[in-house]
């Protein structure tokens, strides 16, 4: 655990409506304002040196988010190195996700003890544009989309998008798997609700399958201009 001294912005950081999306032992953070190579730490500074200014901003608030909520958990001073594939390290004990948009990023922090694997993602409703909708949606999940009212089919697709996202982001730090949006397809039997549930169901076998049940159920919300979602393996899931 590094021990690099470190002053957040505390007041730009609040705890998240989104904790809707997840259990209990889960601690959610929220920001909307920009970050600042200012507030990394020096190790992490290094890390985003020849970054663009919008990863660095985008890398900074994300970080801020994930700390508030691990010095929930007691831990402070800890520096949030991304890995060879870009994952936060998170400490030793502990699992997160990240999620940042336009003007808007979160983070899920959990306990292993806990939960075994976590995941975030935020878009703006809409952001998935016409033409990327059949490389988002399998073909079942199109015909969905296009049964509903055309007002409401961005709304529709960005769900399906944030679902996937979130899911990815929960199954890949404990399998590693690299996943196409193809491989998974969402039911939402709560739509038409600002915040509900959804399901995902694999379409070929996946790793994560050694470790929970398929299909699992996420949670998802509206807020503002975004949806988010969330989804988490209970670290005592085990397959049936």
């Amino acid at each position: 655990m590094s021990t690099e001294s470190q002053i957040l912005p505390k007041s730009s950081i609040l705890p998240a409506e989104l904790s809707f999306l997840f259990p209990a032992g889960v601690i959610v953070k929220e920001r909307r304002t920009p970050g600042d190579a200012s507030e990394l730490l020096p190790s992490e500074a290094f890390h985003m040196a020849k970054a663009r200014h919008k990863r660095v901003h985008e890398f900074a608030a994300g970080r801020a988010c994930a700390k508030s909520a691990l010095a929930e958990f007691g831990m402070t001073g800890v520096a949030l190195l991304p890995a060879a594939d870009r994952q936060p390290i998170w400490p030793d004990g502990f699992i997160g996700s990240i999620t940042h948009t336009d003007g808007y990023c979160a983070a899920a922090v959990a306990a292993l003890t806990v939960i075994r694997g976590v995941g975030l993602d935020s878009e703006i409703v809409g952001a998935p544009t016409p033409d990327i909708w059949s490389t988002v949606c399998r073909a079942d999940e199109l015909g969905w989309v296009n049964s509903l009212p055309a007002r409401d089919r961005p709304a529709a697709v960005t769900l399906l998008f944030s679902a996937k996202e979130a899911f990815y982001k929960c199954q890949y730090p404990v399998v590693g798997e690299w996943l196409d949006f193809h491989d998974l397809t969402i039911r939402c039997p709560t739509w038409g609700d600002s915040r509900g549930a959804f399901d995902v169901r694999p379409t070929r076998t996946l790793a994560i399958a050694r470790h929970v049940t398929l299909p699992i159920s996420g949670r998802y919300m509206f807020h503002e201009r975004y949806v988010s979602a969330g989804i988490s393996i209970p670290a005592g899931a085990t397959p049936q």
